[in-house]
């Protein structure tokens, strides 16, 4: 229970300061190398400055969407070691009171370091090949490929 409620903070946290354009609170809870893994791509951002330009981008995907709402619900988590978080959760990006696109699983690795625990990969059902986002698509509007969906 306790891992789950590590990472829903967590989530909260870092919603909270993406909303709120609070680019140094995000940063303080991502790992460098950060790795985002979806179905079509790893991204790997591995300096300040990457992490900067894929946080402003985010944040113009979210304002250009006229997000209101970044929510992330926890699923499961499980505390791996003392330092150490798996988890799965569903996200929920919203305008108002209309969803801006269906809600979408990831998973989640957080890493303890000193005091705070920190982002060291994202594995998401977003079919968007490259980072950062610039429009969001989840996999499920993406046809299926291969001999039996031809």
């Amino acid at each position: 229970m306790i891992a789950n409620q590590i990472t829903q903070t967590y989530l909260d946290d870092v919603a909270d300061a993406v909303m709120a354009d609070d680019f140094d609170t995000y940063q303080s809870r991502v790992c460098l190398p950060f790795y985002l893994i979806t179905h079509t791509s790893t991204v790997v951002i591995d300096t300040e400055a990457k992490l900067r330009r894929a946080f402003d981008d985010f944040r113009e995907t979210l304002r250009s969407q006229r997000v209101t709402q970044y929510i992330r619900l926890v699923e499961s988590a499980a505390q791996l070691d003392h330092d150490l978080i798996s988890a799965r959760y569903v996200s929920h990006l919203m305008s108002g009171g209309n969803r801006i696109l269906d809600p979408f699983r990831s998973e989640i690795t957080l890493r303890l370091e000193g005091n705070l625990w920190r982002a060291a990969s994202i594995t998401n059902s977003l079919a968007n090949s490259r980072w950062p986002l610039t429009v969001l698509r989840s996999a499920e509007d993406i046809p299926l490929k291969g001999p039996e969906h031809d």
